[in-house]
């Protein structure tokens, strides 16, 4: 485990291997199986310092290292007239469910969309991440059709990520597909973005897609700061290592690690839709 770290994190060139090498091998020294390496594993996870990897063992078990964001939970809103409102869930599976989620989202897009609409409201407010890929492939219609962002590796290459007719794509593969893609009637309509600190990992990198879009702002507090990109690495046991390799950037290849700082940085979570709705009204 700790090769494919030292070989694939994406800080793998600031740390110290040796130190973590071998501080993992002494909390290890009384383990008589691979199951009795818990605690390793969980010292391992705590000094790469990313609360990103984490580890399912051959069990099922979550091995992970993290301190949980949360935040308030945001208001009901009531949507005024003039104004197009979608709420994007955290969201973990893959396959065909992954696709059916994106489709639903071109549903309520198209079903919200007319000729007259002043802009576009993109919650993501609460949503702990998973999968971002159904994510943007359903936020798409709004998203807009190009390159939304990067990953970059620890040796400065990028991946592009991005939304095109219906998928989103990792460089020029799709990820995740709709059968019946939307169209907006107004493309260049507003969109604010809304945010809270319980946005976490694949909402962040929704989020980190908007960035540099024409009409676009986001609202809110910062966020928790764990958007990246995971690799996974199947251990001898059967157990896997889900570890971060990647940080993202966004269109402009702007590197975005750590928290992200909202253009209009509002901390009481009754005023952030308001003040979305003000500007969008403007």
């Amino acid at each position: 485990m700790v090769d494919y770290m030292e070989q694939n994190h994406v800080n793998r060139k600031s740390i110290d291997w040796g130190a973590l090498r071998l501080a993992v091998q002494q909390k290890g020294t009384t383990a008589a199986t691979i199951d009795d390496t818990k605690e390793s594993v969980l010292l391992a996870l705590e000094m790469i310092n990313d609360q990103t990897s984490f580890l399912i063992t051959r069990l099922g078990e979550p091995l992970t290292f993290s301190t949980p964001c949360t935040d308030t939970a945001a208001p009901e809103v009531t949507v005024p007239d003039g104004v197009g409102y979608i709420k994007i869930s955290s969201f973990g599976s893959t396959g065909v469910n992954a696709a059916i989620f994106a489709e639903k989202m071109h549903g309520d897009i198209n079903a919200q969309d007319k000729a007259d609409l002043k802009g576009w409201i993109i919650d993501l407010r609460g949503n702990t991440g998973g999968n971002m890929w159904p994510m943007l492939a359903g936020i798409g219609p709004i998203l807009g059709n190009g390159t939304a962002g990067y990953f970059v590796d620890s040796d400065n290459v990028k991946n592009a990520i991005g939304y095109n007719d219906g998928a989103a794509h990792y460089d020029d593969k799709a990820v995740v597909a709709v059968s019946f893609p939307y169209t907006l009637l107004s493309p260049q309509s507003k969109v604010a973005i809304l945010v809270d600190h319980a946005t976490t990992n694949a909402a962040e990198a929704v989020a980190i897609a908007f960035i540099g879009k024409t009409n676009t702002r986001s609202f809110g507090p910062q966020t928790c700061g764990r958007a990246g990109g995971n690799q996974t690495f199947s251990l001898s046991d059967g157990s896997v290592l889900y570890l971060t390799v990647a940080f993202l950037a966004d269109r402009t290849e702007t590197e975005q690690r750590g928290q992200l700082t909202p253009d209009e940085l509002v901390n009481d979570p009754a005023m952030i839709f308001n003040k979305a709705v003000e500007w969008i009204n403007e």
